[in-house]
């Protein structure tokens, strides 16, 4: 049994999912955008009071439960990305953040991490909407969806990356949109021009983190093919609904060699919180609300 299934069994056996501790040794089981005085040219404005309505992270919350339950499950994630962790990670900034099943708060857990890690001194945070048939990170940001993104850029060579680049009221911070859906979504998230644009995101700014809210792995080829392009993948697991087996099903469809965490999502076990006990693969876990 691989150490992220003993995860799992802990997390279905475990009373106290918070007894969860974090140990960055289980990942080897498995901006701004700026460029040569070339800045992104869509400026929007992220809706904090929207996302406190739904229970989110933002950047004038940066003390209390949730703040530091997302600096635990960032830590881990921020070593791996960029060389401290236990393996050498190809791409290890690039992270996708994933579910079995819909409704588990993939894209809840998705701004979270943007947030928290856009508080970083030393790191900006590029979020990516790549669950491109049910975009959710402009909704819940209250910002309207842009028409072209990231399928678009895929679909047409034509098109500056930079033009459909969003900076945002986090300074740190920077949104690339879905876009308009396509017939062949699937197969632009597999192509070449995709690969080239993982190389770019990933090697462009030594800084970076870049996160992707993707589709869920039981619903969608497009997460299984995003996922070889990735160097760390989150799948989010919805406390006391997502089955055991729905949860390993989904983690046998990755590379066995990926490194791959769990978070509890919408962990009820402490009274009164929004978010319960992390427990990531490599050991996180959280409780919240979303998509």
């Amino acid at each position: 049994m691989s150490s992220i299934e003993r995860y799992i069994d802990k997390l279905a056996s475990s009373e106290d999912p918070n007894a969860a501790s974090l140990d960055s040794s289980f990942a080897s089981s498995a901006a701004i955008d700026t460029q040569a005085g070339k800045t992104t040219q869509q400026e929007v404005s992220i809706d904090f009071e929207r996302l406190k309505a739904a229970g989110m992270l933002t950047p004038d919350a940066s003390q209390g439960r949730l703040a530091d339950e997302y600096r635990a499950i960032k830590r881990p994630l921020l070593k791996n990305a960029f060389g401290g962790g236990v393996v050498a990670l190809t791409h290890g900034n690039l992270i996708m953040v994933t579910s079995a099943l819909p409704g588990e708060g993939k894209s809840f857990t998705s701004i979270g991490l943007a947030m928290s890690m856009a508080m970083e001194l030393d790191h900006t945070v590029m979020l990516v909407e790549a669950d491109v048939a049910k975009p959710a990170v402009c909704h819940y940001c209250g910002i309207p969806e842009p028409r072209q993104g990231l399928v678009d850029y895929l679909a047409d060579s034509g098109i500056d990356l930079s033009d459909l680049l969003m900076k945002t009221n986090v300074p740190k911070l920077t949104l690339l949109p879905a876009g308009r859906r396509h017939p062949s979504s699937a197969e632009l998230l597999g192509s070449h021009a995709m690969r080239d644009l993982m190389d770019q995101l990933a090697n462009r700014y030594p800084d970076r983190v870049v996160i992707f809210d993707s589709p869920p792995l039981l619903l969608s080829n497009e997460a299984v093919t995003l996922s070889s392009l990735m160097g760390q993948v989150i799948v989010v697991v919805e406390a006391a609904k997502t089955q055991q087996t729905q949860v390993k099903q989904a983690i046998a469809l990755l590379d066995p060699n990926q490194t791959v965490g769990v978070v509890l999502n919408k962990n009820r076990a402490v009274e009164g919180a929004g978010y319960g006990g992390y427990g990531y693969g490599y050991g996180y876990g959280a409780a919240g609300r979303g998509e």
